[in-house]
């Protein structure tokens, strides 16, 4: 039996699928360990050297490193190339599971494909404008799907989000025998093909939704999509933890790495000032901590430069009558204020380094009860500009961050205890 996928029947949805293969058939070699899922410490998921199919699979809600969203493409395909970054070091714990350090989610794949630019937790699927629900979970017929339908379901044991991304038919009859469904999962971004029994045994928890602007997503930036095609990038000359053109805490070292044998000389300059020259010898590593600024490692023999940024904002809050009013300046005028997040029962706790500290990790902790996004808030062009807005605080709201945005993406302050 010759099975015929069913074709887009607009430019946007063209754009969707596109962008859902790009999550989902990225393949990419690990340079190093990297632990998963597991209630055992220290199990290894991907081994060193092993191909893999599809963007890592990770909730990073304490260091936001969601790629796609705070981590550009590039980013993340420097850190994969760099045995000493943060993915391979850094053990998040949180849930009772361990998680790599960068990832995507369920919601964050649905949203990727669409272009939604904002976060919505799984939770609040519902509020996010232009979806719509088009039927109840068991209520509808393979007939009634389309391409680029979503699926949703929270509660009753299934919480998540999945995209619909082929519809197959006989060749003779047209009837639909499989459904494609493209979804971040554990381990890795999936597409998978299910007969329409199966699909429905599967999915029988979750209901089918509509984008409505689905027609008008654009394909996505040229500069990242040459990023995957040209694949992952060959062991680099030198190097930071958290990947070419990251943002950095304040609070968090920079580890910085040259490769070549025999004796590396690294410039760091800020602007046309250089800081320090520091010098590495080869397969070696050193950690600093940099003051607020854009930042840029030239290595002098080879001429290849490494950029990054630190931040260092100034956020306080006073709380009355079930409000709150935020004060927020990002200390850095090539960053603007973005958005606001009330978060639930997480409580990220950054450790001083220990005094003659050479593993260059700064572990992140956080509480196992919660860390999900309670509601975004939008805010006025005033606002951002004056950088004080005040909101009623939403229910199971126990903490909040502040989103600033810069040249390397959206950078947040750690989590702040209303």
């Amino acid at each position: 039996m010759m099975l015929i996928s069913t074709k887009p029947d607009s430019k946007g949805k063209e754009a969707a699928l596109f962008r859902s293969r790009q999550l989902t058939e990225f393949r990419w070699t690990p340079v190093g360990d990297i632990p998963t899922y597991t209630r055992q410490a220290g199990e290894i998921k991907f081994s060193a050297g092993e191909e893999q199919k599809g963007v890592i699979y990770s909730s990073t809600e304490p260091t936001d490193k969601f790629i796609t969203e705070n981590v550009s493409f590039e980013t993340f395909m420097s850190v994969l190339a760099n045995p000493d970054s943060a993915l391979y070091q850094k053990n998040l714990k949180g849930h009772c599971h361990s998680w790599p350090y960068f990832g995507v989610v369920c919601n964050g794949l649905v949203r990727y494909a669409l272009n939604i630019n904002r976060r919505y937790s799984t939770k609040r699927w519902a509020i996010v404008p232009g979806m719509r629900k088009v039927a109840e979970k068991g209520c509808y017929t393979a007939e009634q799907i389309h391409l680029c339908d979503v699926l949703h379901a929270y509660g009753e044991g299934a919480n998540h989000v999945a995209f619909i991304t082929d519809i197959l038919r006989d060749a003779e009859t047209g009837e639909i025998r499989q459904i494609e469904v493209s979804e971040a999962i554990r381990p890795t971004c999936a597409r998978r093909q299910f007969d329409v029994d199966a699909y429905f045994e599967k999915y029988k928890l979750y209901a089918l939704w509509r984008y409505d602007f689905v027609d008008e997503v654009p394909m996505p930036d040229e500069y990242q999509n040459a990023c995957l095609q040209r694949g992952v990038p060959g062991l680099p000359v030198i190097a930071v933890d958290l990947g070419n053109k990251s943002n950095y805490r304040a609070h968090e070292d920079v580890l910085i790495s040259a490769f070549p044998e025999g004796e590396n000389e690294i410039e760091v300059r800020r602007g046309e000032e250089v800081v320090e020259t520091i010098k590495i010898t080869g397969r070696g590593k050193v950690l600093r901590r940099f003051a607020n600024g854009y930042y840029t490692l030239v290595h002098k023999a080879t001429g290849e430069m490494v950029e990054f940024c630190v931040n260092d904002p100034e956020i306080c809050h006073t709380v009355q009558d079930g409000k709150i009013t935020i004060t927020a300046n990002p200390c850095d005028p090539d960053s603007v204020i973005s958005h606001l997040d009330f978060r639930g029962n997480s409580v990220v706790e950054v450790p001083e380094r220990p005094e003659n500290d050479e593993g260059g990790a700064l572990v992140l902790y956080y509480n196992a009860n919660s860390s999900s996004l309670v509601k975004m808030e939008e805010l006025t062009e005033e606002e951002k500009e004056t950088g004080v807005f005040t909101r009623e605080i939403p229910e199971g709201a126990k903490h909040y961050k502040v989103c600033f945005k810069n040249k390397y993406g959206i950078w947040t302050h750690s989590m702040i205890r209303i």
